[in-house]
């Protein structure tokens, strides 16, 4: 029995001695390498991603008439463009064929007053043709109205003529 409790001991020791070593080459809550902790924040790398210009659409509610209103009806969008899409009255949801999209989604949804981007258009989608979408739109209370509006990606930048 007395060999036991010192062979207990014995072990307790050297497991003492052991943590002890290993906190001496920690250098007390260092890393293994020896090498300092960073700095907190680390500092991250600037990005150079550059957002593509907008050409903003507005969604508007007719409080008078009870209709949508999307303005310009028809976007034409030059090809380093993205659409903008917008209302200060209500939630939007641009929807477009999944098919026919000529982005990266076929559905964009917005919070009243927030912004929905598109992003660039797809380097496959259609050129120089009308592609339909549907808007959606949410006013405050709860009812849904909806409207039909077109993009056309043109080939080229704008001009004063608007293509």
């Amino acid at each position: 029995m007395l060999t036991n409790i010192l062979l207990l001991l014995i072990l307790v020791a050297l497991l003492l001695l052991l943590w002890a070593l290993l906190q001496k080459k920690l250098g007390a809550g260092g890393n293994p390498n020896g090498e300092p902790l960073p700095h907190f924040p680390i500092p991250r790398p600037e990005s150079d991603f550059v957002e593509p210009p907008r050409q903003e659409v507005k969604i508007r509610f007719d409080e008078k008439e009870n209709v949508v209103r999307v303005e310009p009806a028809t976007l034409i969008l030059a090809p380093n463009n993205q659409a903008a899409w917008s209302s200060s009255s209500g939630k939007i949801e641009i929807r477009f064929n999944p098919n026919d999209s000529p982005f990266g989604g076929a559905s964009f949804i917005s919070a009243r007053g927030g912004v929905s981007l598109s992003g660039i258009p797809r380097v496959d989608a259609a050129h120089e043709k009308q592609l339909n979408y549907l808007v959606l739109f949410t006013s405050p209370d709860g009812k849904l109205f909806t409207d039909a509006a077109s993009v056309i990606v043109s080939k080229r930048g704008r001009t004063e003529k608007g293509y």
